[in-house]
């Protein structure tokens, strides 16, 4: 009878950052030191009889260790062994073997690892070239280090290619012992032979007979003020291979460190251990996020730019008080490299955008309101809904539409009707028919009467050739051209790789290592742009990758390629738009990594309705512009689950009249009620007409503000520095400014306070040094100090730099909140509003 149970163990699961299978190895890559624990599973559950694995240890067999069960349901049993503590260099061998109810023998493959080793470096042998040569204390040999010194700061490239002699030097050894031997045993054989292989390996690699340096002199970060900061260097090897380094430094008291990418948690996270890593989480992101960004910036005069796309892992102070920490693997490379960058806040992030990349100015019409709604799901109710956003007198210029597609192709309307074409063909408008009576029946005609009215279409996307679920023949002829012609990413053993998360599950991820791949993708768009006037892509997903064995075109495999890929999937888009639309097109993305800044703009992802979302959005928005990202913005009051309240909903429309980004956004609610988020829809829902009417105040108030909105962006851009701006930017010698994450800059002139705490009727705000002249009344308030201010519902605490010149436009009144239209002119009814000193103070109510 044929065996009736399987085995299934993955050592490395899919590399989940969070969540772990049961059935992996723990940890996945051991070091010296770490206990060793295999989770495995049987099916059906109650199949086995015995599960045990029986291993070898540096090819010596170890007594057979029996599985603990966990479980052994009908359906699966889980099993766990405890290996034990393994030590540095030990190569452990395994297999899970099992017994079935009928007696039959069933056994996994082989799995094998090589413990890794982690070696201090205490000093670095210069090399005629240059560069350093890295030792253990023990006199190891590590990797070299090339280290660059400028007025701009430091840049430190590591290599492997010492490692080749390392192996060597291990190998002979072995062979001359008839034994199996580790680096570290062979380090610790007698003086004289280490001091002869150590002299043989410096003659081979040209290290000089000078004792070297200590490693805080061949690395010690530059900070303001001529200071540097000394660093701790480790490195750690598998078998000869250098597979890691990390980075410590120390932290002062009172230091602060923010930046890090997208970060809804804290603006300063100090005190916090995460991965930067891409990752999807829906809602409540906590210390997840869809944007991360190895990149900080310190209170202490310096910032840090881990370089590439690997998983960094930090630890800032929360395991040691007093120590940050970076873990970064190895580049497919063989190299780890990294920048410090020394001076103010805003001059670190202007040189780490000088490096990673800065976008051009939007297009002014992505200055006004975005209007955006799942429901919105055919022409009908598009045109429903401007013509309602119209009839306010509400100034919209943009609108985004998810549901236009047939989500499976994402290029082709939903309802038109065509003949399909080869996979390697591409449509034009002719080819298709779009019947009367089918959800989109004349997209041109709609596109072309948005245009008239001044507002702009961008239409979502997804990164994805999707299991259909049932036959869809033009999308089965794309997907067997893709899979034929190698347009898809593969794992390693040639194989198609497929999303195993639950978001288009399954699919096949287009790869965009690859030209050819990405101008067949990017052309099936091309009758959107050039013939529809689309001007943009609402570039969603990206975080569809997982596990170390996916490989793209260009040799990257998953370790590297997971962060990677949301930037060339938006690079894609942005480049091929540009192309086509010119200046009036753009990307409007989620995720990303270092450098998503230059292709804008970004969005903080999905959020619900509540007073900790906004306050988290808010957080998350001054992260990304610390990090890279200039235009940024948020589905204001948030996109899922229950509508907000009237005060949230206008509270939160307030802020993001302040905000890169005006938008507004909701999710589809098939089964009722509406959870549009439409200004009139929440009036309808919650009977209060303030919805309307505090909406159309705020939206029109951005439009009076559109000039000093563009100036100040066109400013951002072309020096690289935020639009959205953490106070400690601008006063970096505040420490009180460290410490605020719910008040921001607008651009250079404007100070913003939200009131993010719900029933407020007066805000307690923090004004930094200066004079400050409040924007609505013009009242003169010092800073350095806490005040209170009145902020009723149609009022956000707004205040000008004194002396500031600030343009906008306004209408008959010459009153913000002036009705100005959405057309997009800078020069129409354009007024120089000036924060003037009036000289009598006003104090408000101090704190």
């Amino acid at each position: 009878m044929p065996p009736t149970l399987t085995i299934d163990h993955a050592p490395h699961g899919i590399d989940h950052p969070y969540e772990p299978l049961f059935h992996e190895r723990r940890p996945r890559d051991p070091a010296g030191g770490d206990m060793v624990v295999l989770g495995f599973l049987s099916r059906p559950g109650g199949a086995a009889k015995d599960i045990r694995v029986e291993w070898t240890r540096n090819d010596r067999p170890q007594t057979t260790i029996h599985g603990r069960a966990f479980s052994r349901g009908t359906d699966e049993g889980r099993w766990e062994v405890e290996l034990g503590v393994v030590e540095a260099d030990d190569v452990v061998t395994y297999r899970i073997a099992g017994t079935d109810a009928n007696g039959n023998e069933v056994a996994t493959p082989e799995f094998t690892f090589v413990t890794r080793r982690w070696t201090t470096a205490t000093s670095a042998a210069r090399l005629p070239d240059g560069r350093f040569r890295l030792r253990g204390f023990r006199g190891e040999i590590g990797p070299a280090l090339n280290v660059e010194r400028g007025a701009a700061g430091l840049h430190v490239v590591i290599t492997d290619d010492s490692f080749a002699h390392h192996s060597e030097r291990t190998l002979r050894h072995s062979e001359r012992s008839g034994e199996s031997h580790s680096v570290e045993r062979e380090i610790l054989r007698s003086a004289q032979d280490d001091e002869g292989v150590r002299a043989q390996d410096d003659e081979r690699m040209g290290v000089p007979d000078d004792g070297g340096v200590g490693i805080a002199e061949a690395l010690a970060l530059p900070r303001a003020g001529g200071a540097c900061l000394p660093l701790r260097l480790r490195w750690q090897e598998e078998a000869g291979r250098l597979t890691a380094l990390e980075l410590t430094g120390e932290l002062t008291p009172e230091e602060s460190l923010v930046g890090f990418g997208e970060r809804f948690d804290a603006l300063d996270q100090r005190g916090r251990a995460f991965e930067s890593v891409v990752y999807e989480q829906y809602k409540n992101q906590g210390n997840r996020t869809y944007l991360p960004v190895p990149f900080f910036v310190s209170s202490e005069g310096y910032g840090l730019l881990v370089e590439g796309t690997a998983r960094v892992e930090w630890d800032l102070g929360r395991s040691v008080p007093d120590r940050w920490r970076c873990v970064v693997p190895v580049s497919n490379e063989g190299t780890v490299a990294f920048r410090s960058l020394p001076g103010t806040p805003d001059a670190i992030v202007r040189a780490m955008t000088a490096v990673t990349g800065r976008p051009d100015p939007l297009p002014l019409w992505a200055y006004g309101l975005w209007m955006s709604s799942n429901e919105w799901n055919t022409q009908a109710r598009v045109e429903r809904e401007v013509a309602e956003t119209v009839r306010q007198g509400i100034p919209a210029t943009a609108l985004v539409i998810e549901a236009w597609s047939d989500e499976t192709t994402f290029y082709i309307w939903n309802g038109a009707e065509y003949t399909p074409k080869p996979g390697a063909g591409r449509f034009t408008l002719a080819d298709f028919t779009f019947p009367a009576d089918g959800p989109w029946p004349d997209p041109a005609g709609m596109t072309a009467r948005l245009r008239e009215q001044g507002i702009h279409l961008v239409l979502w996307q997804i990164p994805a050739l999707k299991d259909a679920g049932a036959p869809h023949l033009q999308h089965g002829a794309d997907t067997t051209h893709a899979l034929e012609s190698g347009y898809v990413l593969r794992n390693d053993d040639g194989t198609p790789y497929r999303n195993p998360f639950f978001w288009f599950n399954n699919a096949h991820i287009p790869d965009f290592t690859n030209s050819e791949a990405t101008q067949w993708w990017m052309e099936k768009r091309r009758y959107l742009l050039d013939e529809l006037g689309v001007d943009g892509f609402k570039t969603d997903g990206g975080e569809h990758l997982a596990g170390r064995d996916l490989r793209a075109s260009d040799g990257r495999s998953g370790g590297e390629l997971i962060n990677a890929y949301p930037n060339l999937y938006i690079r894609a888009y942005h480049e091929y738009a540009k192309a086509h639309r010119g200046g009036e097109a753009l990307t409007f993305s989620r995720a990303g990594y270092t450098g998503a800044g230059a292709y804008p703009a970004h969005w903080a992802g999905d959020e619900n309705s509540t007073w900790e979302a906004y306050r988290r959005s808010l957080v998350a928005g001054l992260s990304a512009s610390l990090s890279g990202v200039i235009f940024w913005g948020w589905d204001l009051a948030g996109f899922s689950d229950a509508l907000p309240s009237v005060e949230l909903y206008l509270r939160c429309a307030a802020a993001a009249a302040f905000c890169p980004i005006m938008q507004y956004h909701s999710e589809y609610n098939p089964r009722g009620p509406s959870r549009d988020r439409s200004p009139w829809n929440i009036a309808a829902h919650t009977g209060d007409e303030r919805a309307i009417d505090l909406f159309r105040h705020f939206a029109r108030v951005r439009m009076n503000l559109l000039p000093y909105i563009a100036q100040e962006a066109t400013f951002a851009a072309e020096n690289g520095t935020p639009l959205m701006r953490a106070l400690l930017l601008d006063h970096p010698d505040d420490s009180v400014a460290w410490t605020i994450q719910d008040q921001f800059r607008f651009g250079r002139s404007l100070l913003v306070a939200p009131v993010v705490e719900e029933g407020a009727t007066h805000r307690t705000l923090y004004l930094p040094e200066g004079v400050w002249i409040d924007f609505w009344g013009g009242e003169r308030y010092t800073g350095n100090q806490w005040i209170m201010v009145e902020a009723p519902w149609d009022r956000i605490p707004v205040f000008a730099v004194a002396g500031s010149e600030i343009p906008v436009r306004l209408g008959e009144t010459g009153r913000l909140g002036d009705d100005t239209g959405n057309g997009v002119s800078l020069t129409d009814g354009l007024t120089y509003w000036l924060a003037a000193d009036p000289g009598t103070e006003h104090r408000g109510d101090q704190r």
